[in-house]
């Protein structure tokens, strides 16, 4: 009779706990709502921003605005105003290296913001050698070298690395992840840890001069593959916005049996309200390596 008696103990107890349950209801109040901008832009292209509005933390769906006046401002001259399609806003002007990009973002019923930036100059890449299968790490994977140089402009400068891989015969992409970097200017940042898609580094250690970069990554191909290398010059919003955006994401992989992170705001150059409005200029080169 004992397993029964327990049995029938424990059914009580559950019971006796769901009978206590009580629903209290949370009083919040409403959120101060606020005008979100999200916009990358680059040389050669219209200046394209998204709009919405910052929710609650129990609202599920983000607002959006096509009801807005954004006015784009080019070294501090009143140039455009920027029109709706499908959900964006798009200037009529094309965006150019080393000017000043500011924007006024009326949206009815709601406080304007302000925000601005600029277009780095384009940083060449002088040479670019990829070596593969250098080594294979603990776990099996076969790790690659990419070495680049580049000159660095004097003064404050910050960069992104992109890498992307696709098969030769069929055309189809491959995933790149970054592994086992050791270079100094690659470290320094302390974002490896976050798994990031793209490397973002400063000149701090070689301002005005020129510079290698060692990067190991590894790749999910065995076949003859063309590796696409994007390198930018990024404003230093673009690069802090990234910076907190790494960390974030990284964040949102945690859960109750891994850890809950603290929580991580992102950086914003949005006067008034909350986003980022940030330049970048590109350099690319494309180089055939042997998978194995």
């Amino acid at each position: 009779m004992r397993p029964f008696l327990n049995a029938l103990a424990l059914f009580t107890i559950l019971t006796s706990f769901q009978s206590c349950q009580k629903v209290i209801e949370i009083d919040l109040s409403p959120a101060d709502s606020k005008v979100v901008v999200n916009s990358f832009f680059t040389d050669g292209n219209p200046i394209k921003v998204h709009l919405s509005k910052s929710i609650g933390i129990l609202d599920n769906i983000i607002p959006e605005f096509n009801n807005a006046t954004i006015i784009l401002f080019i070294n501090n001259v009143k140039t455009d105003t920027l029109y709706p399609d499908n959900g964006y806003y798009y200037s009529h002007v094309l965006a150019e290296r080393g000017k000043n990009y500011s924007m006024i973002v009326h949206v009815p019923d709601m406080d304007s913001v302000f925000c601005e930036d600029i277009i780095p100059e384009k940083t060449i890449l002088q040479n670019c050698v990829c070596t593969d299968s250098v080594f294979i790490d603990e776990d099996g994977f076969i790790i690659n070298e990419l070495k680049i140089d580049f000159q660095d402009s004097a003064g404050p400068s910050f960069y992104e690395v992109q890498l992307s891989a696709n098969y030769i015969i069929d055309n189809n992409y491959t995933s790149i992840w970054f592994m086992k970097n050791t270079d100094p200017i690659i470290t320094s940042t302390g974002l490896l840890d976050y798994n990031p898609k793209t490397l973002i580094f400063t000149d701090k250690m070689f301002d005005g001069k020129h510079c290698s970069v060692k990067i190991y990554f590894a790749t999910q191909t065995y076949a003859d593959y063309n590796l696409k290398i994007t390198f930018r010059s990024v404003s230093e919003s673009y690069y802090k916005y990234k910076e907190r955006q790494y960390a974030y994401l990284f964040s949102l992989e945690n859960d109750i049996f891994s850890g809950m992170s603290d929580p991580i705001n992102l950086y914003s150059n949005i006067k008034g309200g909350y986003g980022i409005f940030a330049g970048f200029s590109s350099d690319e080169k494309i180089i055939t390596v042997s998978g194995k």
